[in-house]
């Protein structure tokens, strides 16, 4: 399947909207996440997705098959902040391609924070960066959920 990561536009911001509620219906899982009762979703600000950060819809022809958020730390420091692919696309290797592409996209240093208590995540990570960087990344657990987080350089 060949994949491809597009950036999302201001006019498609509510199809990001509407995948980053079901993203984070899964996320709440692991740790708490304010749900807003009197909408009906869970908050979470996208405008600096527009700015300075980066969003992209991960696509194979016109499908959507999820999206990515990479954080723009600045002097070349980058983040994925948010990763997400519809259920019936996972297990087809449309996160590591896009994760992947994302990398390529951007040169620089990189920080990847794993879902707290999520070993799946953790090892989707690792796999992922682990290939990326024929094993050259910093491994170190953080905060208090102890999360997987990795760090390398692709400059």
């Amino acid at each position: 399947m060949n994949i491809e990561l597009i950036k999302v536009n201001k006019n498609e911001r509510t199809k990001l909207e509407k995948l980053l509620q079901l993203y984070l219906h899964d996320l709440s899982l692991y740790f708490p996440l304010d749900f807003d009762s009197e909408k009906c979703e869970y908050d979470y600000d996208l405008d600096k997705y527009f700015d300075n950060d980066f969003a992209y819809f991960i696509k194979s022809s016109n499908d959507i098959l999820g999206f990515i958020l990479i954080d723009n730390n600045g002097n070349y420091n980058y983040e994925i902040s948010e990763i997400f692919v519809l259920n019936n696309y996972k297990e087809k290797q449309v996160g590591t391609k896009a994760v992947i592409k994302a990398f390529d996209l951007y040169r620089g240093n990189w920080i990847i924070k794993a879902v707290p208590k999520s070993k799946v995540a953790e090892k989707f990570w690792i796999k992922v960066v682990s290939k990326y960087t024929n094993n050259n990344y910093k491994l170190s657990h953080t905060g208090k959920y102890n999360r997987a987080e990795l760090n390398f350089s692709n400059k």
